[in-house]
């Protein structure tokens, strides 16, 4: 039995893998642990006695870069992994650590039809490259070519703005004086950004105590205008900067659209803005409209991947 785990930067999943099946499933919220340590062993007690004796491997899935002994969350900087002391703390012999995203992209081969929305059927090329990216907290990015997993911390690469209103939402957050990376425009933070530039555009106040979920409320259940331009206009960064992801892998195996938001606002994506610019590739339009894009609506893919056995990892 091994203990798998993904950890990101708002929530941690938890789960005893044993042949396949999980089992023991929980789920934290980070922000009530000062360490990735205290969580695990928070959730080692909540185990059966046996349970607990009979594991013999953590795997670990981990949202930031991934050394040889240690990883660290990108968006909890202060969660710092290492294998020797979570072997310890865990009484295992083994310890994995994989980014979050290789272990996603590990995910992918087991699901099901009932899991997956085609947004493009494309013409999918199964020896080619396939692609995982999504946002949540971060925006995570893995791509699986001849049967290996590529890990990719290209949620980093810089924001290119596409039209003016993306120059200004550029300008709004600083673009003028530092480097901007997609990920700001493009996870749960990003989206609560763009709301902010559209509101304070408008003219309009921000509303209190906000965050990403209470934007996608107003802009499906409320008249609230900006928080569906923001919806909109977050679906044409998302869908450029998948777009040029796809390009750069040349991902005809496939681009599955993960993470925790992409399910929470697939009505926005199925609009037609996301794969409007997704396509908007000039020269290479026809190539990226042959590429199929499907949203993954399991929310543990990540978790699913970390059981995947991978020989020398």
């Amino acid at each position: 039995m091994k203990l798998v785990a993904d950890i990101g930067g708002t929530k941690t999943l938890l789960a005893v893998a044993d042949g396949g099946a999980l089992s023991h499933q929980a789920r934290y919220e980070n922000v009530e642990f000062n360490s990735a340590d205290t969580l695990l062993a928070r959730y080692l007690e909540t185990l059966p006695t046996a349970t607990r004796g009979g594991l013999r491997q953590a795997s670990l899935a981990v949202a930031g870069p991934v050394h040889t002994d240690s990883a660290r969350v990108t968006n909890r900087p202060h969660w710092h992994l290492q294998k020797a002391a979570l072997a310890r703390l865990l009484r295992v012999s083994e310890v994995v650590l994989r980014n979050d995203f290789v272990a996603t992209a590990l995910g992918l081969a087991g699901l099901t039809p009932a899991e997956l929305v085609t947004l493009q059927a494309g013409q999918t090329e199964p020896s080619s490259p396939q692609l995982c990216l999504g946002p949540g907290t971060g925006l995570g990015v893995a791509a699986v070519a001849n049967g290996q997993v590529i890990a990719s911390e290209g949620g980093h690469i810089a924001f290119a703005p596409t039209d003016s209103e993306q120059v200004d939402l550029w300008r709004f957050l600083g673009g003028e004086h530092r480097r901007l990376i997609a990920e700001r425009v493009c996870s749960g933070p990003g989206l609560l950004a763009c709301y902010r530039f559209c509101l304070i555009r408008a003219g309009h106040a921000l509303p209190p105590d906000l965050d990403p979920a209470e934007v996608v409320r107003r802009a499906d259940s409320t008249y609230d205008p900006d928080a569906r331009h923001a919806l909109a206009l977050f679906a044409r960064l998302f869908g450029a900067f998948a777009g040029d992801l796809a390009l750069t892998f040349l991902a005809r195996g496939g681009v599955y659209l993960t993470g925790g938001v992409a399910p929470k606002i697939l009505n926005h994506l199925q609009t037609g803005a996301f794969l409007e610019a997704f396509n908007s590739k000039a020269e290479h339009s026809d190539l990226v409209r042959r590429i199929p894009v499907q949203v993954v609506l399991a929310e543990d893919l990540a978790l699913r991947g970390a059981a995947v056995d991978v020989p020398g990892a």
